[in-house]
């Protein structure tokens, strides 16, 4: 916990908190953490030294022993490798490789990027440790090396892409497969990569060879379809001209568009010349039926071209109507002249009739011819219009079969073209696979086949010396923080940040014999009590209680009551501790009655105090009945009196309590108390139990005083009290 509790109860002078000064610096320096970390790996350095040096001597004979054992054994082992070329380098070597991916003669140089790669590494590895492709070759070497079988031919057998770094530290693959392989005999190695080296070369060429054969027997048994199909498209084409008699049909089209424009036009001027036709007959009729023929044929006479006829008779039939008019002045009508003249008008005026009547019928059958080529105009227009929807379909048709033959012609192309390059590919017979290395073995710098696994063994014993000292360190501290007990001085003043009232060294005797070391020890956590009743608020009374059972608080309660009744004062030690009491045997008293007997009715104090023998200014309030609760017990309101009745009687009482950690029963008597010491046994206390005591008393009201060390290895003048040095200072 990082600070003590603001305030005491029972101290009303100090306005509610602590009359004491405070216990230590609460800010600590850099300086004194470093010291601290570092004391405590010191400390746990010396505490599983042994551990730590066991597992090192025992890490180092055993690994040790293990490795010249199995080097004792270990036969030499040599190492041979070669490296193969697996695609082309160079754009050049490319295009001349790229026909067995039927690229053909027509592929662009320029596109071809040399940086990416079209194989499959893993798998092409995985193929060549094969037991397809390595067991002729097992076969070879059994000849030669009876024992050679695939499983340990596989064994000593390593094969992998190579890799560099580029300019950024990533990793790229290169084009090269390298080959390497193990045996204890150099030849054997040697001999093994030979026939490796040749066995994937062979490979190579017949999967490079049965590649191109494949791609040949695929185009042609692809050609023959491609031939049928494009002639029976040519076909169908032929049809279809033959059938509907065209050669082109948008050609065609564009005619009978021409056509069907020029038709119009001839059905325009044909429409109006009718309607010219059919006004002309009607006028004529009109006029012969209102008005006499001579109208109609001067009318015929003005307009057409033949006008001799017509004239001579109009002529006529004026000249006999104006002799009819010159001889009726002086003829009579039944003359015969005049009567020959009017059979002569007569005759001329039927004949004018006649010709009238026959200039209507031409300007009928004017009208008639009209009808007739309009009828042949419309008909010509409507065969014309169903030629061009037919067109329309057949222009589709053509356009589908001329393009399904353009595109079968373009795969008939490719494939004898790419068809012609694999022969050529073929004939060449180019491996595409090169020994970059040749097969050899690993040499030294004489040329003398190196051992692969030799091994310096001072270099790895000395490894092994290392880790083990390292395994040895860890084993040690990992069992110290399972551990995560409380060791020394500084572990605790280091995890509770609170100053040491005393340290009691480790006593080699039973009580009530003790060292002179412990003597001094009580003396001097005696004389700090007094020495802070002198210069604050008296200390009346005290609390020793611990974190845990088994801290040594109970010894140290009646030790420290003993030592400060041999110091002058007059000290109660009351057993508190209704769980487990002990201060009745460690001084040979009767248990009962005692403290639970003053709670729980009005007696006599004087008469439950107990005076141990041998010794001055010292009571004793056992514990009495240890099968009543301290709880229960503290719920009556004679507690605060008894309490005061106790500070008035003595000039300290000292409480031993049963443990703080997960019991409320020291809390009880502690907030009646002016102040808590804290017990902690080295080696037996853990950290987290005393750091949750601490946050616990972080909600109580009592004011820790500080630590007491217990079981020390320390020896009481090596510790300086905090209040000595405040007041000597």
């Amino acid at each position: 916990m990082d600070r003590q509790p603001d305030s005491l109860p029972k101290l009303t002078e100090t306005n509610g908190k602590s009359p004491y000064p405070p216990l230590q610096n609460p800010s600590s320096t850099d300086a004194e953490e470093e010291k601290w970390d570092l004391g405590w790996l010191v400390a746990v350095t010396r505490r599983r030294g042994l551990l730590m040096a066991g597992v090192v001597v025992g890490t180092t004979l055993l690994a040790g022993g293990l490795f010249l054992f199995l080097t004792r054994f270990t036969r030499p082992q040599y190492e041979g490798e070669f490296q193969l070329l697996v695609e082309p380098i160079t754009a050049e070597e490319q295009l001349a490789r790229s026909s067995t991916r039927a690229q053909g003669a027509d592929v662009d140089l320029q596109r071809i990027n040399i940086e990416q790669s079209s194989l499959d590494y893993e798998s092409q590895i995985r193929i060549l440790k094969s037991p397809k492709l390595l067991e002729p070759v097992v076969s070879k070497v059994r000849q030669k090396y009876p024992d050679i079988t695939y499983e340990n031919l596989i064994k000593s057998l390593k094969i992998a892409r190579i890799t560099s770094l580029s300019s950024d530290k990533k990793e790229l693959g290169t084009k090269l497969i390298e080959v390497r392989y193990q045996d204890t005999d150099p030849e054997k190695v040697k001999f093994i990569l030979d026939k490796l080296s040749q066995a994937y070369l062979n490979y190579s060429l017949k999967e490079r060879q049965s590649t191109i054969r494949r791609g040949i027997q695929f185009i042609d048994s692809q050609l023959p379809p491609l031939r049928q199909r494009v002639d029976s498209l040519q076909q169908q084409i032929q049809t279809l001209r033959q059938r509907y008699n065209i050669s082109d049909p948008e050609q065609q089209g564009k005619q009978l568009i021409e056509t069907t424009g020029r038709l119009d036009q001839v059905a325009a001027d044909n429409q109006s010349r009718l309607a010219e036709a059919e006004a002309k007959r009607d006028a004529l009729a009109q006029q012969l039926q209102n008005a006499n023929p001579q109208t109609v044929l001067g009318t015929q006479a003005t307009s057409s071209d033949n006008t001799s006829y017509y004239q001579t008779l109009l002529n006529q039939y004026q000249q006999v109507q104006a002799q009819i008019a010159l001889e009726s002045s002086r003829l009579q009508p039944e003359h015969p002249a005049m009567k020959e003249l009017m059979e002569k008008r007569k005759n001329l005026q039927n004949l004018l009739k006649q010709e009238a009547s026959r200039v209507i019928g031409t300007a009928t059958d004017s009208v008639s011819i009209a009808q007739a080529r309009s009828q042949a105009v419309n008909q010509a227009q409507a065969e014309i219009n169903q030629r061009i929807r037919q067109l329309s379909t057949i222009t589709r048709q053509y356009t589908d079969l001329q393009r399904e033959l353009l595109l079968a012609t373009d795969s008939l192309n490719k494939f004898a073209s790419r068809r012609e390059a694999l022969q050529i590919d073929a004939a060449q017979q180019e491996i595409p696979w090169e020994l970059t290395i040749p097969p050899r073995l690993e040499a030294d710098g004489s040329g003398q086949p190196m051992k692969v696994n030799s091994v310096s063994k001072v270099r790895f014993l000395a490894l092994i010396f290392v880790l083990a000292v390292l395994l040895g360190v860890g084993v040690g501290f990992l069992v110290e923080i399972t551990q995560d007990l409380l060791y020394s001085t500084d572990d605790v003043k280091r995890s509770t940040k609170l100053p040491l009232l005393g340290v009691i060294p480790h006593n080699k005797f039973q009580f009530p014999e003790v060292s002179i070391s412990v003597k001094e020890a009580f003396r001097s956590i005696a004389k700090n009590l007094r020495l802070l009743s002198k210069n604050h608020a008296p200390l009346r009374s005290l609390t020793i209680t611990s974190a845990e059972e088994g801290d040594g608080k109970s010894t140290i309660a009646l030790k420290l009551a003993i030592t400060a009744a041999a110091m002058g004062q007059k000290v109660l030690l009351v057993d508190a501790d209704l769980r487990h009491p002990k201060i009745h045997e460690l001084l040979d008293l009767p248990k009962q009655p005692g403290f639970s007997n003053l709670l729980q009715s009005d007696q006599d104090i004087k008469n439950l105090l107990q005076l141990p023998p041998n010794y001055t200014n010292l009571m004793v309030l056992t514990a009495g009945n240890s099968s009543l609760d301290l709880a229960e017990l503290f719920t009556t309101n004679r507690v605060e009196s008894l309490f005061q009745k106790l500070h008035a009687m003595f000039d300290l009482v000292i409480f031993d309590t049963p443990p703080l950690l997960r019991l409320a029963d020291s809390g009880l008597v502690a907030a009646q108390c002016d102040s808590l010491a804290l017990v902690v046994r080295l080696g037996k206390t853990s950290r987290p139990s005393i750091l949750a005591t601490l946050e616990e008393l972080k909600f109580s009201s009592t004011a820790v005083l500080g630590m007491i060390v217990n079981d020390a290895p320390e020896t009481a003048s090596s510790i300086q009290s905090y209040y000595h040095l405040t007041r000597k200072s």
